[in-house]
């Protein structure tokens, strides 16, 4: 087979590894956008809890910064969990032109049982590799985002 026959392979099991791994990763990001679907979520809203579950008083911008996104694209994302009181927006006590976003009680309960359940639904559905081989493909996948980290980041 040559380099271009298999960069067209539609069998998985034949597919170059590059292929593999993209395809791969899309069925996986798929099958996470169903689970937090399924929890009423998507997910830059579970990726916005996420954030503010671990990092609270974030400006908008900071945030954006953070799930890499667009602080335009969160704009509708923040309105929506704040109107439904799982966040809150302040004014900075030393800058008001900042607006520092926090989790409510109920966007923390939100986040966990949220979390939960999508943690669930990858251990139903996802292999668990062998120990012995789970830090071979852990390296093996740190190796390829820090080999491309630079071409998507600002």
């Amino acid at each position: 087979m040559t380099t271009a026959e298999a960069f067209f392979e539609s069998r998985p099991d034949r597919m170059p590894l590059g292929k593999l791994l993209v395809w791969t990763g899309r069925a996986v990001g798929c099958h996470y956008q169903r689970a937090v679907a399924a929890q009423g979520l998507t997910s830059t809203s579970i990726g916005v809890l996420g954030v503010l579950g671990h990092c609270e008083g974030l400006s908008h911008r900071e945030l954006a910064g953070r799930l890499g996104v667009t602080p335009a694209t969160l704009t509708p994302v923040i309105d929506a969990l704040e109107e439904a009181g799982q966040l809150r927006r302040e004014r900075d006590r030393h800058d008001r032109r900042v607006v520092r976003l926090s989790l409510t009680e109920a966007g923390r309960d939100r986040l966990v049982a949220a979390f939960a359940q999508v943690v669930t639904a990858f251990r139903e559905k996802l292999p668990h590799p062998p120990p012995d081989q789970a830090e071979i493909i852990r390296q093996y996948l740190l190796g390829v985002l820090d080999a491309i980290k630079d071409e998507g980041e600002s």
